[in-house]
């Protein structure tokens, strides 16, 4: 029978890739797709990459005189509360996810954007760190940095976001459930990237463009509109980090 609290802590594991104290800078955006976080990578001066695991990888460098880590942190809950932690053990105290989302309302559309102000959790790696009573909570002095950028170059929605761990298992019965408790959108991320945050007393907050919407049955993956979203999103992102 194993006799040790835990295998591993995620302290233990960045001292293996390499990983020094104050590698990473205050803030980091997170995304879920490669093609995200290297949009923000551009944006940065004299970067550096921190490591490289199971395909996720981080930089960090400099944008107008501040520190700031970007990478891509994982598509689904499990992949997601690992990175985030790792985030979080590293040092970061700021976290911005740049995700995406299908809308639950009809008046949403593609290419919109969804600010979480709220978090009804779904998925099964944040019943890891927490019980059912634990609620997550993102930060309201990033939220409204984010909120402040974003409401000038497009359409935000403001409200909950559950996360699901079956993408095709978002059925009436599931769906309508949720809505019930107050989500306007639902992705496979938020819930352990907050939650995970929360634990370690770090700041977060998310913006999610929308993908597609599970009430009028939109799919936009190849929509230019929800492309142009997740292009803006980086621009927009850093001017966040400016006002940080």
């Amino acid at each position: 029978m194993m006799q040790r609290e835990v295998h591993m802590k995620a302290e233990d594991l960045l001292q293996t890739l390499q990983f020094r104290a104050g590698d990473f800078g205050d803030v980091v955006l997170v995304s879920g797709q490669q093609h995200r976080a290297k949009l923000c990578l551009q944006r940065l001066e004299n970067s550096v990459k921190n490591f490289t695991f199971l395909g996720y990888t981080f930089w960090t460098g400099f944008y107008k005189g501040k520190k700031v880590t970007v990478g891509n942190g994982g598509f689904y809950a499990p992949d997601s509360a690992f990175v985030t932690e790792l985030l979080c053990a590293g040092g970061i105290n700021n976290l911005i996810r740049l995700g995406s989302c299908g809308a639950l309302r009809k008046d949403i559309g593609v290419g919109d954007y969804i600010l979480t102000t709220s978090v009804v959790g779904g998925d099964g790696a944040s019943k890891y760190y927490v019980d059912d009573s634990f609620v997550a909570k993102v930060d309201d002095g990033l939220t409204a940095a984010l909120r402040e950028v974003f409401k000038t170059q497009g359409a935000v929605h403001e409200g909950g976001v559950w996360t699901t761990d079956a993408l095709f298992r978002e059925t009436k019965e599931i769906v309508n459930s949720y809505i019930d408790k107050g989500a306007i959108a639902v992705d496979m991320v938020t819930s352990p990237f907050v939650t995970v945050a929360n634990l370690y007393k770090k700041k977060t907050a998310a913006i999610l463009a929308v993908s597609d919407n599970l009430i009028t049955g939109a799919l936009g993956f190849a929509d230019f509109r929800f492309f142009q979203a997740e292009m803006k999103m980086a621009d927009l992102a850093f001017k966040v980090i400016e006002n940080l």
